[in-house]
């Protein structure tokens, strides 16, 4: 399971210490609204952290049979600032 929220004035992947389920922040439109944390803050939990504008998108393939997400953090220019593939295992989900 994955939680993407947007709720957010910045772009996170965290991950859960206790159940393992990876949350995603879209973060806000425009760098005018990024804010209210820091870069120099990051947590363990973190896996990528930006205090900046952008758009989240997320795409659903299939590779060699296998489901394959792709979640890509962009900034407002369009340009990919993060990415995190999450294949499912074999007979399993993501």
């Amino acid at each position: 399971m994955y939680v993407i929220c947007g709720d957010r004035h910045w772009q996170y992947v965290s991950v859960d210490t206790e159940t393992g389920v990876r949350e995603y922040s879209c973060g806000p439109a425009s760098n005018k609204h990024a804010g209210g944390w820091s870069n120099d803050k990051r947590l363990p939990e973190h896996r990528y952290l930006n205090v900046v504008g952008g758009f989240l998108a997320v795409t659903v393939d299939r590779q060699a049979g296998r489901p394959v997400a792709t979640f890509r953090h962009y900034s407002v220019d369009g340009y990919i600032l993060n990415e995190d593939r999450r294949v499912a295992e074999q007979g399993h989900g993501f």
